[in-house]
């Protein structure tokens, strides 16, 4: 047996190295497949928690009401409970710490304040003179920084020193002498939320929790962390903040991680005792690394179904070469058989030639897939994710070849055997057999379809698998077309004058095995076209969830209020065409009773709705036509405010009963954010108040006026009237207030009789009469604007909520913005609105709202961000605003991301994978279809056709067969598109992407798929043709006679 295996070898090695390279192409892109999900894929994980934001990764503890005495103790176990729970990773530490409060000497008015430490204070706040504060080493004396807004309001400077003195028993706090050494202005997004006074300096009403007391609170003085804790002063909160340094993290270690994150808890509660009254460990790492390994695992079910389809391909070409090989072998078989041979030793024949081609296609391809593996990753998307790596060696790797070749030489193996069968014992039994396997790959491939469009979060067996039964189902369907559309052609063909054409007809016509390549060659262009559609559809797919979630081209999610002038500076930064203050907010509306989240308003100017919106809409639409009438006609005049003026304000009341307002400026600066100045509340006695800061920077414009009117109700003693009049002296000329709206405020509408606004020179006048006790509760608010009162806001809203609302377009709602009550209409519909992918969400004109809630007395303007369209620049971190997100850095993300790079990569081997063994089994086909035919072309060339009449019948023949087979296959690759790809795409969450799946057919790259695949046929055709041709002689007609 040995030796008759070394003779075939040697005389039939071409055969052999066919069989052995499909063999090893299939098993090498197991291999490679078993690397993604195994080693990529544990790399990824790695490289996607090092790159997640730190908010995002950072373990932070939390303990408040700590003694004095206790204060260093509880630092140092909290400090060590953080530490032990990063293991096995390093990890840097800030704490920030802020005592009781306590007195500031020299007041009359309560005022207090508190030391407060922030270890890496350079990084949240801005020196503006004098320098960072020194440890002073002595508990009665510290060095000290304020911020600007403390000292100006304290009168302090570089240099001051203040004595804070000694707390009673209950909560003690040594007498400290404190010298001021430096100013500080604290940066935006740098935590200063965490602050007692949110970063803000000062707060007239403040309360401490300690009480129901408030008292106004001047702070923080900014001392070392040492001279803090070592002072005996009290804390009431300290936060230690853990950054782990996941840059060589792998999924082993991560878990571990976990694990001792999710114990610190309890562990610093028992660490700590009763040392602390309020102990906590809190960390986003855990919901971090979920949902990484729930992304992960989505990528790794689509390799593994782009696998599975390589394997089934590769299957179904082994199968065309087993048979042909079988078919080689037929003489040599049946003089075996002559001789004596059994059938089992035929079949141990087969089975130990097909091990000894499993053992080399594993040779090969354990090596070949490694390399292949490292080449792909140091290419896009791999390596721009960090993914790239040498070439390696696994256990899966191994395992996953050489299960890969065995399959696969077991199929080789069934083939040989299946050839011993007898010629009688086919036929109707075999076409029988036939057709029940092409009705289970349908129902098979239905019952993979309807899971697939169950759209379970977790994929399955039956979802992997299912492209694969779907394009081998709508192949075998294909091919069963080929034998009608033969005999069709077969009957036109002889239409025709020559000779070559219709011979070429009736050749392909009458020899059905001509189609024996075509489960192959059908199954290869569908899985050609279908791998680049799905590539396709799958990065379309990326950018416009990309393009939702973000909602326009740049975000800045700002971690404190804005501020007049920022929107100019991002213009600068950015250089932006259109720069506009948003907001996302959760929105009431009291019809809703949908499930899942709130309902979502979104907020920004949709005059520039071209420029700065995004996200899909259906055909035919567009945003500037979408959000058409949600803004006002005409922008919000004003009067101007030169940077840095100065209001005075004075009014008068008559009547008995004195009234108060509280003043509210609304002003817009040039990039049309609308910030609001107040003032405390005067008494309407004619004494002139001054209202400073309210223009910080140039080019504001002052657009509206509110008076809240507020009296004693215990000193009415009954319902009358008061007119009033408040002169407003602005630092500029009013202008004309001709278009300037004057009312009293909803929903106490009637209680301001008669509004009236006027305006000479500098001065604003307001006039009214009040109705004094004529209701109970509600403010009576006098209010002019610069712009007319609008009754509705037009808005836009999600198909989410429109369906479950039951409104349809021009439907009116009443939502609540606030604590303010907003009539809506519904003014258009669309799938999703920006910013709020699958959300019941309401678009609305930011400038329109504002004005409704100016006319209701609301002068709050509603904005958390800055949306930026067009940018030419993205770069925003020196100005330190808040989270700055992008559309291009989300599309990178979700297309590039190293947990999302694996699908992209292993579409790049399976499309040329089809290339080659679709050529290869026409070379194999073709080949072997006329060296059996040798007889016939030689009859054909003796009855006088030329060379030339030859290879065009030839030609012809194979042609009537192979391009119908490619059309089909193309035709069966276009309706998987349209029936699979959308199901395969997934969302990072496992749940269906948002928006839908469109499914995406590149053209250009199909055609010049296909006119690659029809060449390389033409070519093989035509070169075994033309060997053909020549050798047909008269040597070849005296054999066949």
């Amino acid at each position: 047996m040995i030796a008759l295996l070394g003779r075939r070898a040697r005389a039939q090695w071409p055969v052999l190295a066919a069989l052995l390279a499909v063999v090893t192409l299939g098993a090498t892109l197991l291999g490679v497949c078993a690397l993604l999900v195994t080693r990529s894929a544990s790399l990824a994980l790695g490289v996607a928690a090092a790159q997640a934001e730190p908010d995002r990764t950072t373990v932070t503890a939390y303990t408040a009401n700590i003694d004095g005495k206790d204060a260093a103790a509880v630092t140092d176990a909290t400090r060590a409970v953080l530490t032990s729970a990063i293991t096995p990773f390093g990890a840097t530490t800030a704490a920030r710490a802020s005592s009781v409060t306590r007195e500031l000497p020299g007041r009359t008015d309560d005022a207090r304040t508190y030391l407060s430490s922030v270890e890496d204070l350079p990084e949240k706040a801005a020196l503006v003179t004098g320098r960072w504060p020194r440890a002073a080493g002595h508990p009665a004396r510290a060095e000290t920084v304020l911020l600007e807004s403390t000292a100006k309001l304290l009168g302090l400077r570089v240099g001051s020193r203040v004595r804070l003195a000694a707390k009673p028993p209950d909560s003690p706090a040594p007498a400290v002498l404190l010298t001021v050494v430096g100013i500080a202005r604290p940066l935006p997004g740098a935590g200063w939320d965490r602050d007692p006074l949110d970063g803000a300096g000062y707060e007239a009403d403040h309360n401490d929790g300690d009480s129901t007391l408030t008292f106004p609170a001047y702070g923080p003085f900014l001392v070392a962390l040492p001279d803090l804790l070592d002072g005996g002063s009290s804390l009431s909160r300290m936060e230690i903040a853990a950054y782990p340094d996941l840059s060589h993290a792998t999924p082993a270690t991560l878990n571990t991680l976990v694990v001792n994150v999710l114990d610190a808890d309890p562990r610093l509660t028992g660490t700590v005792g009763e040392r602390a009254q309020f102990t906590r460990i809190a960390s986003g790492l855990t919901g971090t690394l979920i949902a990484a390994r729930h992304q992960q695992d989505v990528t790794e079910a689509a390799v593994l179904a782009v696998a599975v389809l390589g394997t089934v391909l590769t299957a179904a070409a082994l199968a065309l070469a087993g048979r042909l090989t079988a078919g080689l072998r037929a003489g040599e078989t049946a003089l075996l058989s002559a001789l004596g041979t059994s059938r089992a030793q035929l079949a141990a024949t087969a089975v130990l030639e097909a091990g000894l081609i499993a053992l080399a296609a594993v040779a090969l391809g354990v090596p070949l897939s490694s390399l292949l593996h490292a080449g792909l990753s140091h290419l896009a998307p791999m390596s721009g994710a960090g993914l790239a790596t040498a070439p390696q060696v696994s256990g899966g790797q191994v395992l996953a070849v050489a299960a890969g070749a065995l399959a696969l030489t077991v199929i080789l193996t069934l083939m040989a055997i299946r050839s011993e069968a007898a010629p009688g014992e086919r036929g109707r039994r075999e076409l029988l057999a036939r057709s029940g396997a092409d009705l289970l790959l349908v129902v098979f491939a239905g019952l993979g379809w309807w899971q697939l469009h169950a759209r379970s979060a977790a994929p399955d067996t039956l979802q992997t698998l299912a492209p694969a039964l779907l394009l081998t189902a709508g192949a075998a369907l294909a091919l069963r077309l080929v034998p009608p559309a033969l005999r069709v052609a077969d009957r036109l063909a002889r239409r025709a004058d020559g000779l070559p054409l219709p011979l070429a007809a009736f050749e392909a016509a009458r020899r059905p095995q001509a189609a024996a390549a075509g489960l192959l060659i059908c199954l290869a262009a569908a899985t050609g076209t279908f791998g680049i559609a799905l590539d396709a559809t799958w990065n379309r797919s990326q950018h416009d969830q990309a393009d939702l979630a973000v909602g326009t081209d740049l975000t800045v999610t700002l971690a404190t209020p804005p501020t007049p002038g920022q929107g100019g500076a991002i213009a600068a930064a950015t250089g932006a065409g259109v720069v506009s203050p948003a907001s996302k907010q959760g929105l009431a509306i009291g019809q809703w009773l949908g499930a899942g989240d709130p309902p979502q308003l979104v907020t920004t100017d949709t005059t520039h709705a071209a420029q700065l919106l995004r996200g899909r809409l259906p055909d035919g639409d567009d945003w500037a036509g979408v959000t058409r009438g949600l803004a006002p006609a005409a922008p919000a005049g004003g009067s101007p405010v030169p940077v840095g003026g100065t209001f005075v304000l004075a009014g008068t009341a008559t009547g008995s009963v004195p009234l108060t307002v509280a003043p509210k400026l609304l002003l817009q600066d040039p990039s049309g954010l609308r910030t609001l100045c107040t003032a405390a509340p005067i008494t309407l006695d004619g004494t002139r108040h001054r209202i400073a800061g309210c223009a910080p920077a140039d080019g504001m414009r002052l657009i509206a006026v509110a008076l809240p009117v507020e009296y004693d109700p215990y000193a009415l003693v009954a319902p009358g009237q008061s007119k009033i009049a408040v002169t407003l002296v602005a630092p500029g000329p009013v202008g004309d207030i001709a278009g300037w709206t004057t009312l009293s405020a909803e929903p106490m509408a009637g209680q301001i009789a008669f509004p009236a606004a006027r305006a000479a020179g500098n001065r604003l006048r307001l006039t009214g009469t009040v109705q004094v006790g004529a209701s109970e509760g509600g403010a009576l608010t006098l209010v002019t604007m610069a712009f007319p009162a609008p009754e509705v806001v037009p808005a836009v809203v999600s198909r989410r909520l429109a369906d479950g609302l039951g409104v349809h377009v021009g439907s009116p709602l009443e939502v609540a913005v606030g604590t303010t009550a907003v009539p809506i209409k519904i003014a258009g519909i669309v799938p999703d609105v920006p910013a709020a992918p699958g959300a019941a969400a309401v678009l609305v004109d930011l400038d329109t709202l504002s004005r409704v809630l100016t006319a209701h007395g609301d002068l709050e303007y509603p904005v958390d961000s800055w949306w930026v369209g067009e940018p030419t620049r993205t770069d925003l971190d020196d100005l330190h605003l808040g989270t700055v997100l992008t559309r291009a850095g989300e599309t990178a993300r979700l297309t590039a991301g190293p947990l999302n790079a694996g699908l992209p990569a292993v579409l790049l081997l399976l499309v040329p994978a089809a290339v080659l063994l679709l050529l290869a089994g026409v070379l194999l086909h073709v080949t072997h279809d006329l060296r059996d035919r040798a007889g016939e072309v030689a009859r054909l060339r003796g009855i006088g056709m030329t060379g030339r009449e030859i290879r065009t019948t030839l030609l012809a023949q194979h042609a009537f067969v192979l391009f119908p087979l490619l059309a089909a296959g193309a035709l069966v690759g276009a309706l998987g598109t349209l029936t699979v790809a959308p199901l395969l795409v997934r969302a990072e969450t496992g749940a269906p992407p948002i928006p839908a799946v469109t499914p995406a057919w590149p053209w250009g790259a199909e055609l010049l798929l296909l006119a690659l695949l029809v060449a390389g046929c033409t070519l093989a055709v035509g070169v075994v043709a033309g060997v053909q041709a020549r050798r047909a002689g008269a040597a070849q007609i005296r054999v066949v006679s």
